[in-house]
């Protein structure tokens, strides 16, 4: 059986009287793609920030990759494999599909003060990560808008060009918040036609939000549902989709 990529431990964040995560507990299994489902305010994306270091819970831990990062900061958890995507692509909207991939690159000798002025202590490795960047584009099927400025480009190439930019930092498990949403389905489809390729080609894991459940469950291997900051229901696919209470939430609020 895989070992746990990621483990959450009776975590909770409170904002004031709001307990927007309350005592979730789930384990994400190493090359998974798991899907995390429920209505408007649920604390999904507040799971998320939680696990990737943008709060700090109140109680409870997070294990990734057999290391405690509870408490740490995102800066740290990302140089540790753990990346988090957003629903709104947070790209840079003057660099072009390219530069922004490339700008992910983790230490970049050239980024030195000390260094910048010595071209020969950092060329090598910016030609590497060029072609590995240009890979990456090429992965994701953007190829034909490498250059275009990404203020230029549709809604779901920004999220393919943040899905290759986040691959860039060498990921090794990834938090994808809707990457569907607001994308037409032939595009959705082939963002996550991008996942599966990246979990069986790259070994990767994926822990995804998503509201488009016709397509999310047409790839997950399993399933957590949240309700009012909780876990309510957890199973594979078909089994979350004839859950009683997951019915219940989602047509009687």
């Amino acid at each position: 059986m895989p070992r746990d990529i990621l483990v959450v431990e009776d975590l909770h964040k409170y904002f004031g009287g709001i307990r927007a995560v309350d005592g979730v507990s789930l384990r994400i299994p190493e090359r998974g793609i798991v899907g995390l489902i429920g209505p408007n305010g649920s604390g999904k994306s507040t799971l998320f920030n939680t696990i990737a270091g943008r709060y700090k819970p109140d109680r409870g831990r997070v294990i990734f990759d057999g290391v405690d990062i509870t408490g740490w900061k995102p800066h740290r958890i990302y140089k540790l494999g753990l990346v988090r995507t957003f629903q709104n692509p947070r790209l840079w909207l003057s660099l072009t599909v390219f530069e922004n991939v490339l700008t992910s690159g983790r230490d970049q000798r050239g980024e030195s003060p000390l260094r910048a002025p010595l071209h020969r202590l950092w060329a090598g490795q910016e030609m590497e990560y060029a072609r590995k960047a240009l890979d990456w584009v090429r992965f994701v099927q953007l190829g034909r808008v490498a250059a275009s400025l990404s203020s230029d480009i549709s809604g779901g190439q920004m999220k393919l060009t943040e899905l290759a930019r986040a691959l860039m930092s060498r990921a090794k498990m990834l938090l994808l918040d809707e990457p569907a949403a607001g994308v037409n389905p032939t595009l959705a489809h082939q963002i996550f036609q991008n996942i599966a390729r990246l979990r069986e080609e790259y070994g990767l894991t994926f822990f995804i939000i998503e509201h488009r459940l016709e397509i999310l469950f047409d790839y997950v291997d399993y399933v957590y549902v949240m309700h009012r900051g909780r876990v309510i229901a957890e199973g594979k696919p078909e089994e979350v989709a004839e859950n009683p209470v997951v019915i219940d939430v989602y047509l009687g609020g």
